[in-house]
């Protein structure tokens, strides 16, 4: 055993010191690794791919985002949003009874993020809460969390949303005039009812929910200089003076829900059964939003490696992982991914991350990252994310039983609750459009080795 060690040792002393020695002189090469020495690349290993739920809700109160929208996505299930925005009492004092009320309206502005078909026009329906926002006992709520809110609803609007113009694309939604007049007059008159103290009561806010005809989630900041209801007025003196009332939206108080049907598809609710990638037509799927998930890799053929050789060291190994054709025509792909490692035994979804080799201890997670033109990339050159895994391969090998571990891929912590976004990758069975199977939708992991026998 002392032995097998110190030859491993040696040999890959030999291997790094004749690659480095290669970079200077490449005649050194052949005299510092052994004759009987083998360098290979594999990119046949067999990956186990399952589809996990890291938790069945998210924490949407006090995110300054909202989402808004129904979209039937072919991979999860239809999926439908609104937000529910609290108001806080206008700043602006209007005393004069000679004010007139003219219009109101709803002001929002999109954040840019989508998941659907940005084509169409988006519809939103505007209904009243019914009920105070209130937060649960721990002061959160969740995408899974609603309050009441009248029927019918106020108004139903449709809009023209360009995400790609965030910033100039603020639109107004018309709201009825009984509704302004009744908020503008009881500023006026000063009502108890619309003091500071009761003003939530009175009016606890605005439901922003999918109209009839949405094929599209939109996101929405949901932030004081971004959303508001404006109410336009005059007051009649010698001339006529417009004027204008803003009630901005509180942050602090508002949320999101979103629910997803899932007819006809794996129940992707359960996060203590894995679906298998052969449930879902040899699919992985990864998101973020109110149900996020993740993709396990295992990989249990690994040890099969050990088989070519009396030594085996791992020189390089790259994970690949490849969305599916067609799968984001209408939802972007996450920019980033990390990867962590996963224990099986203690069945820790997000163990410790997997940092870049040589990286330190306190470096973060490791990130894939798509290129950012990746819709303009074709065959055989297709979009992909790529992990240096070699630390972890090489760890593995000769590892049995419970000392295994597998892998885990994830949308990084900071998007998971603030965007929605899904990738769809094809396992090493999947074949797209039931033609010749194509590698360029399948998970890949290419293993380059060193093998050397006595």
């Amino acid at each position: 055993m002392i032995r097998n060690i110190w030859v491993i040792a040696c040999f890959t002393g030999i291997l790094i010191f004749g690659a480095v020695s290669a970079c200077q002189e490449d005649f050194s090469v052949p005299y510092l690794i052994p004759q009987n020495t083998m360098i290979s690349t594999l990119d046949t290993v067999t990956i186990k791919v399952t589809n996990l739920v890291i938790t069945d809700s998210v924490v949407s109160i006090n995110k300054e985002v909202g989402f808004s929208g129904f979209y039937n996505d072919p991979q999860i299930g239809a999926i439908e949003a609104q937000t529910f925005i609290e108001f806080n009492r206008t700043i602006d004092r209007e005393t004069n009874r000679f004010a007139r009320f003219d219009s109101v309206t709803l002001v929002l502005r999109p954040n840019g993020s989508y998941f659907g078909d940005t084509v169409k026009r988006a519809t939103f329906k505007v209904s009243k809460i019914s009920k105070p926002i209130e937060a649960l006992e721990n002061g959160l709520l969740y995408s899974t969390s609603t309050v009441p809110f009248d029927v019918p609803h106020l108004v139903e609007a449709t809009r023209r949303v360009q995400v790609k113009d965030v910033a100039n694309n603020e639109f107004e939604i018309r709201l009825p005039n009984s509704f302004g007049e009744w908020l503008l007059q009881g500023i006026i008159r000063d009502d108890e009812d619309f003091s500071n103290d009761e003003f939530r009561k009175t009016f606890p806010g605005l439901a922003i929910g999918a109209g009839a005809g949405s094929d599209c989630i939109h996101g929405l900041i949901v932030r004081d200089t971004a959303c508001m209801i404006r109410i336009y007025y005059h007051v009649n003196t010698s001339v006529k003076e417009e004027r204008t009332m803003l009630f901005k939206a509180n942050s602090y108080n508002s949320f999101y829900h979103m629910s997803n049907d899932k007819v006809n598809l794996p129940d992707y609710n359960s996060k203590s059964d894995p679906v298998s990638s052969s449930a879902t037509g040899n699919r992985g799927v990864i998101m973020s939003g109110g149900t996020p998930m993740y993709a396990r890799l295992e990989f249990p053929y690994l040890n099969e490696l050990l088989r070519l050789g009396q030594i085996v060291v791992i020189q390089k190994a790259t994970l690949y992982v490849r969305p599916v054709q067609r799968s984001f025509d209408m939802v972007p792909l996450p920019p980033k991914l990390n990867i962590y490692y996963f224990d099986p035994t203690s069945n820790t979804p997000l163990s410790s991350a997997i940092r870049p080799p040589s990286s330190g201890q306190n470096v973060g997670p490791q990130d894939g990252n798509l290129p950012e033109n990746y819709r303009f990339i074709q065959s055989p050159n297709f979009p992909q994310y790529s992990f240096d895994v070699t630390d972890f391969v090489a760890h593995q090998l000769d590892k049995r039983g419970h000392e295994k571990w597998a892998l885990s891929l994830v949308i990084p912590a900071n998007a998971r609750d603030n965007t929605i976004q899904r990738l769809v990758f094809g396992d090493q069975n999947f074949w797209y459009r039931n033609e010749h199977q194509s590698k360029d939708n399948q998970i890949k992991l290419e293993i380059t080795y060193a093998v050397y026998n006595d």
